[in-house]
């Protein structure tokens, strides 16, 4: 069976209707329309986007609950109804996508591996693109690359594809507004998703002004495992070099001294880190033998990197502390990337 095209839509806009009015003319695809709690007021326009289409469902419940949970409303809807389907595609229902890329995007599911997670990249052209949405990008791109390693022209695009095999693991990931597709990038590498783009038309509809996306709320969402992270890696930073200075201050600068410093330091600031990260940032996710040792591991390799680093710049910087300091923010993007990927992973 074909791929299914999944729209969440929140309080529909005249430009929405003139959309879905193009859309169902040149997709032959079915069509699951999710309406994300719009309230009485949007009845008669989401009917009006049905039209009696056959190939069209709309799903709704009472309540604005945000786009992620919308999006895997739409997915458990999908793998219930259409357990044939090749796929799925979804899109935003604002006009931001130019129907000609939806049509792409629905013939290439079905024909790519199942281990791929196809993104509609747009090209972010400064001098075209609202300011919000250019830096808002340009920073959940560059976090995304801190976090993974990896970089992707297009982080915040609503256009995907993928297929019906990961369904299950998809809705999953944690997240109900816009940080949810964000997770989905995050979780990708954990469930063995290959990232590939596909560079699609950049539409931006009267500056974007009629977007729901609340800067400040869903950019802390969006934002919120890293900022758990760096607490952590803060106060176990704290702890590691209190400890770390203490010890050097009692027993000298030497080679040896700083190596079994950074040991005893490293000991009890690390009991700590994994402590708080298993906790509040990565969450136990019911693993505790193999993160713990997997955590071993990785901490000793941070010790004997942290141990190598602050001997090397010590001898070319006079502050050690600084020293220590430029080391320790190497580690921890490093140190995030690792974690997430391979310690406290699904």
């Amino acid at each position: 069976m074909n791929a299914i095209l999944l729209i969440p839509i929140f309080e529909p806009q005249e430009r929405t209707e003139r959309f879905f009015e193009q859309l169902r003319k040149e997709v032959t695809n079915p069509i699951v329309i999710v309406d994300d709690g719009s309230g009485e007021k949007y009845r008669k326009t989401f009917e009006r986007l049905v039209s009696r289409d056959l190939r069209v469902t709309l799903l709704r419940y009472s309540e604005n609950k945000g786009k992620g949970y919308a999006l895997k409303y739409g997915i458990r809807f999908i793998q219930e109804n259409y357990p044939q389907a090749s796929g799925i595609v979804t899109a935003d229902g604002d006009g931001q996508h130019a129907i000609r890329d939806i049509k792409r995007m629905l013939q290439r599911v079905p024909k790519m591996a199942e281990n791929v997670l196809l993104l509609g990249t747009r090209d972010f052209l400064k001098s075209e693109t609202p300011f919000k949405s250019y830096w808002g990008n340009r920073l959940t791109t560059s976090f995304y690359y801190l976090a993974s390693g990896y970089w992707l022209g297009d982080t915040q695009t609503g256009l995907r594809g993928f297929s019906c095999r990961f369904a299950d693991e998809l809705v999953k990931i944690p997240g109900e507004r816009f940080e949810y597709e964000m997770n989905m990038l995050l979780d990708a590498a954990q469930l063995d998703l290959k990232i590939e783009e596909l560079p699609i038309e950049t539409i931006y509809e009267e500056n974007n002004e009629h977007s729901h996306f609340r800067a400040l709320q869903d950019s802390f969402l969006i934002y919120l495992q890293l900022f758990r992270f760096l607490f952590s890696s803060l106060a176990s930073s704290f702890v590691d070099i209190s400890v770390f200075l203490l010890l050097t201050a009692f027993f000298g600068e030497a080679a040896g001294t700083l190596l079994l410093a950074t040991v005893i330091a490293r000991i009890i600031s690390g009991i700590f880190n994994y402590s708080m990260n298993k906790r509040f940032v990565f969450g136990d996710r019911e693993m505790i033998r193999r993160s713990v040792f997997k955590y071993g591991l990785l901490f000793v390799f941070q010790m004997i990197a942290s141990w190598l680093g602050v001997t090397l710049l010590s001898s070319l910087i006079s502050s050690l502390i600084i020293a220590k300091a430029l080391t320790d923010v190497f580690l921890f993007f490093f140190s995030y990337r690792l974690q997430r990927r391979f310690v406290f992973n699904t």
